[in-house]
């Protein structure tokens, strides 16, 4: 039931992608190369496609997570998850209208979790994950410009704080998990010709590997 629930949830979730979309303000400097938000709202099959991604994201970590009373959390990130992937796939931009507010909600529902959980550590855990994993992705922001977009340094710290209430091992798993995914992709669909080996969006990547951290990082890890 509870695996039932938190789909349903984030499919609604999820299946809201295009009504955002449709409100969403376009970049401060517009690329007239790329499709507009408007655009992309009228994506044939989207709200279906968000629906049923958002919806499996969520089951799979209703099924594996220990503690329900942090299932909220992982409900949050994958509708809203499934908006990101689909906009960075096609935009190679995570919008700070998007991302922003999630963060916050994130932090809302892990503090909600810790409270049903009497347990403060849950929110200690989650905001020291935050600050590590912002801290590395912004290093390597400024390492590497151009492998990664910021938007992806904002988003990382939403998954870790999602992952950091879960563990250690969750947030390890879970941040590896996207680094291996984005590099055996991006090589395989560059080598494709199906994007650019020198510009492809890591969003999806961080947003599926934080799934795989969630629901089996203690396992794969510990």
């Amino acid at each position: 039931m509870t695996i039932a629930i938190a789909a349903v949830i984030a499919a609604l979730i999820g299946a809201a992608g295009p009504y955002v979309l449709r409100r969403m303000p376009e970049p401060p400097e517009p690329d007239d190369d790329k499709v507009t938000y408007a655009e992309l709202s009228r994506t044939r099959g989207l709200t279906a496609g968000l629906a049923i991604g958002a919806a499996l994201m969520a089951g799979i970590v209703a099924w594996k997570i220990e503690h329900a009373e942090l299932l909220p959390v992982w409900v949050l990130v994958a509708g809203v998850g499934s908006w990101l992937v689909f906009i960075d796939w096609r935009t190679r931009l995570l919008p700070y209208v998007v991302v922003a507010p999630t963060y916050l909600a994130t932090y809302a529902l892990v503090g909600l979790g810790a409270l049903l959980l009497q347990d403060v550590q849950v929110f200690v855990h989650a905001l020291v994950a935050n600050v590590v994993v912002y801290v590395i992705f912004r290093v390597l922001y400024w390492i590497a410009r151009g492998a990664f977009g910021f938007g992806d340094v904002r988003l990382s710290g939403v998954l870790a704080t999602a992952l950091g209430a879960l563990g250690t091992d969750e947030v390890l798993v879970g941040m590896y998990a996207g680094f291996i995914l984005g590099a055996v992709f991006g090589i395989v669909l560059s080598r494709l010709k199906i994007v650019d080996s020198k510009s492809y969006a890591f969003g999806p990547y961080m947003v599926v590997g934080a799934i795989i951290g969630a629901a089996w990082g203690s396992a794969l890890y510990g």
